[in-house]
């Protein structure tokens, strides 16, 4: 049961659309949503602002420095005041807290006892920045070892889900996590497998449905001929399914340095909101 959620929050449009998928999922799931904002230490101890304080002759130690920090958890307590007021008002029970340090991992270890991480795909500098993905993201989605609900900029409502699988230990993770959305949000859940072969790909299906057989939910199989990265995004789109899940980095380290991973494919490219998931071993 996932009985507490966290979700980042960093002021973006992609934290703010987080919130709005965690308080819909903690409301479906009778959960406690923890909201967690992250001083990120490398801007309090930026080299900018030692250069600066040179140029003016101060001691960045105990003028610029402080003075960053300070701004900077005043902020966070801001942010953390309205998620509160949030929850209240969509009647969440929720919880706060305010971390300085490195962010990815601050929220890997404000995250050790939850069921759920949310996160925006990207943060307050994405729109400045060359990146696709914010720098975070897929760190805490590699290292999480839970799943993990990646938002883009803007929130949906949640009508049609669908999880992608490749018979993986990580993709049954998937399977399993999103049979567990669909009873508690009350919708069907479409499985596809994206393959070249339609052989294998039927095998990997009716894995799926005999593993899903005893859900109750309502489940459609497909087989979408061809890869799993262009073609599956292709096939979420032409279908308008509105969140996603599949599992996170199941294959070994030189494979996706080598062959590129499904998974940044689809952080990078795909609108939907994207839940990621680890198998239990991971």
């Amino acid at each position: 049961m996932r009985q507490r959620l966290l979700v980042a929050l960093d002021g973006s449009p992609h934290s703010e659309a987080a919130l709005q998928y965690g308080v819909m999922l903690a409301r479906a799931f009778g959960a406690t949503l923890r909201g967690v904002h992250v001083v990120d230490i490398v801007q309090v101890e930026s080299p900018l602002l030692y250069d600066l304080a040179g140029a003016i002759g101060a001691a960045p130690q105990l003028n610029l420095t402080a003075l960053m920090r300070q701004n900077l958890e005043l902020r966070g307590q801001q942010l953390l005041a309205t998620f509160r007021r949030t929850c209240e008002d969509a009647g969440v029970a929720c919880e706060t807290q305010l971390a300085v340090g490195v962010v990815p991992h601050e929220i890997l270890r404000a995250a050790r006892d939850v069921d759920l991480i949310l996160m925006g795909r990207g943060g307050l500098h994405t729109r400045l920045s060359k990146a696709l993905l914010g720098s975070a993201v897929e760190r805490v989605v590699r290292h999480a070892g839970k799943p993990t609900l990646v938002s883009p900029e803007h929130y949906a409502p949640v009508h049609r889900l669908l999880v992608a699988t490749d018979g993986s230990p990580s993709a049954t993770a998937a399977l399993d996590t999103a049979v567990f959305f669909a009873q508690r949000l009350g919708l069907p859940l479409h499985v596809v497998h994206c393959s070249p072969t339609a052989e294998a790909g039927q095998a990997c299906l009716e894995a799926a449905r005999a593993r899903l057989a005893a859900s109750g939910v309502a489940c459609s199989f497909a087989l979408c001929p061809g890869n799993p990265h262009e073609d599956l995004v292709s096939y979420i789109l032409e279908h308008g399914y509105d969140l996603v899940f599949i599992g996170a980095f199941g294959h070994r380290r030189i494979v996706e340095w080598l062959l590129g991973s499904t998974t940044r494919y689809l952080l990078r490219v795909c609108p939907m909101p994207l839940v990621l998931c680890h198998a239990a071993n991971d």
